[in-house]
């Protein structure tokens, strides 16, 4: 879900995509045989840092899930009853089965 949502905010001709693009292309440019590979490895350096940023975003909300969970069963704990069988009714009952 956030690697499709972060990717659809990087579109082709904006001026922060291209700019971004164009500064690790010089970056990298020094490390590659040309302008066509520069730019191969500058894309996918910028794949790989919306990846890592969509990992992350999901963790978070992986976070907040189990926290809500746990609130929830908080609010949840209150409204139990106790239960018709206890430990010592559990040991009649064996005591009875036995005889």
């Amino acid at each position: 879900l956030h690697s499709n949502l972060l990717g659809l905010h990087v579109e082709g001709g904006s001026w922060m995509a291209d700019g971004g693009l164009r500064m690790l292309t010089a970056g990298v440019y020094a490390k590659s045989a040309g302008w066509a590979s520069a730019a191969e490895r500058a894309t996918e350096l910028l794949a790989a840092k919306l990846r890592l940023q969509a990992y992350a975003l999901t963790f978070i909300d992986a976070f907040h899930l189990v926290a809500w969970a746990c609130f929830g069963m908080l609010l949840l704990v209150p409204l139990l009853r106790r239960s018709p069988l206890g430990y010592r009714e559990l040991s009649a009952v064996r005591s009875e089965a036995g005889a």
